[in-house]
């Protein structure tokens, strides 16, 4: 009867033990897939340069080139970043204005 009692105690403890071990590895492993490391320098910018960059490429616009329609759009859009900032503008907004910027063909 004991000695039934301390092999199950034993076996208990051993399986704690074994699972112990396999959970801290399953969870480094887990860690080491999640983990995420940031590009170099020369490939990263800040939302800010990103911003900045983005409101002089929009400046070099040829509205000239432009449809009224875009033209206007274009022109509103410029002021109130000029006069809000960048963050005023919603998604599409941006977009209309990247769309802007492509190079055309003549």
């Amino acid at each position: 009867m004991m000695s039934a009692w301390l092999s199950s105690l034993v076996f208990v403890l051993v399986a704690s033990l074994g699972a112990r071990i396999w959970y801290r590895s399953w969870q480094r492993r887990r860690v080491a897939l999640r983990r995420r490391v940031e590009a170099p320098k020369s490939r990263y910018s800040s939302a800010g340069e990103r911003n900045q960059e983005d409101r002089q490429s929009w400046g070099e616009i040829d509205a000239a080139r432009l449809h009224p329609l875009n033209r206007d759009e274009v022109r509103r859009l410029l002021a109130c970043v000029d006069a809000e900032g960048i963050t005023a503008l919603t998604p599409a907004d941006r977009l209309f204005l990247d769309n802007m910027t492509l190079p055309r063909r003549g």
